[in-house]
């Protein structure tokens, strides 16, 4: 337990991500418990790699025929069938009163199939000019999810095989966007968390999707190039309070998942295991029952569960003084009910372990931790239960949605009870905007507020506006 209430305080600094299923989506569903078709995950169209897929744009992406794809020349077929999409967005964040500014360009692209294999990468140019005059000169004061630090480099290249609609293979400099635990990209950030290494889908039939991946490195938000470093290292994220293991990375993580969806998406289940190496070895599940009432009413029940042990001889956490082992267990369980333009979320964790582990028995995410971006029913805008310790917390989401469902509020409240700090709340509005005049064009705003941070009882806020344009 030692350094922990320091840290705690501390990490309450960095910048979060907005929930694309609770922000975008009238039907809420926990961005754990999205329902993923296998038919449509693994397709020609299906992109997976492309972060705005799905998303309006003043653009598109061409559907051509089989047959026509048939007929297409070797140019035709490697540009003509791809994709592409120019992703651009400015945004401000007060940080408990520090200004920080940011902007980017995005430019992603991918070839068609020649042979069931493409290629396709993604080039970012964040924050090029002025950074060091707008924003703060404090690491603490810097909005490191945005981010506000100059990144001119591709975050993704990458060859990519299908087989029909059974087999996917992406190897390289890749996005992981199924896979519960780990970070991809989120609506109010410039642009992603990749990572280096393999993916593979496998679509046996029957509802199933079978993932696995292997990866060696990441580049998260601010980096340019990947390394073994993780949210869990001080060398890179500029002094938000994470713990202080120095240049300790971890050389690999290893993940298999398995998901079931029915045909009409009224239930969904997934089963994952993860091996982050030198940190912990996770099992975690969850599902979601769907019942309709009639065509614009219905009740949603979900549930999610983990278990998570010690890896290796030597926890990279634990070697600096965080705990003397890892065990943690976490249980969770979600109701839902959406009534035409209404929407409401009911969230409940609990998170128990050893009493001498790592934060009393706190669940270790490398990949998500200070970005807000687990799987947890009770994850708030700002933080949640990864960042904090052991223990319960509680969630309580409305949302309405008008203007033809292109106005989105979200306000949500979040109290948690543990072992660090026994009472803490925190309250978060989440609002989007999808102009439907200028197609593509989007606007989000966001404010958070946490209370009793620490033991003196002091509070943090956090407030964005962002604007961003997708052709």
């Amino acid at each position: 337990m030692k350094k922990t209430c320091s840290i705690l305080l501390c990490s309450l600094f960095s910048y979060s991500y907005a929930d694309e299923q609770t922000i975008s989506e009238v039907d809420q569903q926990a961005e754990s418990q999205a329902a993923i078709s296998a038919n449509e995950y693994i397709s020609r169209y299906a992109y997976i790699q492309n972060p705005y897929i799905g998303m309006p744009s003043g653009g598109g992406t061409s559907t051509n025929s089989e047959s026509s794809i048939a007929n297409d020349s070797l140019g035709r077929k490697l540009f003509t069938d791809g994709t592409w999409n120019v992703f651009g967005a400015a945004s401000y964040v007060d940080q408990n009163g520090a200004n920080n500014y940011g902007y980017a360009a995005n430019i992603f692209a991918q070839t068609g199939q020649v042979g069931g294999f493409s290629l396709g990468g993604l080039f970012t140019v964040a924050n090029p000019w002025f950074s060091n005059q707008w924003n703060p000169s404090i690491p603490e004061d810097q909005a490191q999810g945005l981010s506000v630090i100059k990144q001119i480099t591709p975050q993704e290249l990458f060859v990519e095989y299908q087989y029909a609609n059974r087999v996917q293979v992406d190897a390289g400099w890749i996005g992981i966007n199924n896979s519960p635990w780990m970070t991809y990209y989120q609506n109010n950030t410039l642009n992603l968390v990749t990572y280096q290494g393999a993916l593979v889908n496998i679509n046996p039939g029957g509802g199933w999707l079978l993932t696995g991946f292997a990866i060696n490195g990441a580049q998260l938000l601010g980096e340019e190039g990947f390394s073994q470093q993780t949210m869990y290292n001080t060398t890179w994220d500029n002094g938000t309070g994470t713990g202080n293991i120095g240049n300790q990375g971890s050389p690999s993580t290893y993940a298999f998942g398995a998901s079931y969806t029915t045909p009409d998406q009224g239930f969904n289940f997934r089963l994952w295991g993860y091996q982050f190496t030198d940190y912990a070895n996770m099992a975690y599940a969850d599902s979601t029952l769907k019942l309709p009432v009639k065509d614009d009413f219905n009740f949603t029940l979900g549930i999610q569960g983990a278990l998570q042990g010690q890896n290796g001889q030597g926890n990279i956490l634990n070697n600096n003084g965080y705990g003397n082992s890892v065990r943690s267990n976490m249980l969770g369980a979600q109701i839902g009910i959406n009534y035409s333009i209404f929407g409401l979320q009911l969230g409940y964790n609990n998170i128990w372990g050893a009493s001498d582990g790592y934060e009393a028995g706190g669940l270790i995410s490398p990949y998500t931790y200070q970005y807000a971006t687990d799987p947890l029913y009770t994850t708030g805008w700002i933080q949640g239960m990864v960042e904090r310790s052991s223990g319960q917390a509680y969630k309580i989401a409305p949302s309405i949605s008008l203007l033809d469902e292109n106005l989105v509020i979200t306000p949500s409240y979040q109290y948690y009870a543990t072992t660090l700090i026994p009472a803490s709340s925190e309250y978060d509005l989440q609002i989007s905007y999808t102009i439907p005049q200028v197609k593509g064009l989007t606007i989000f705003g966001g404010y958070g507020y946490l209370t009793n941070v620490d033991e003196d009882g002091n509070g943090v806020h956090q407030v964005q506006i962002m604007a961003s344009y997708l052709y």
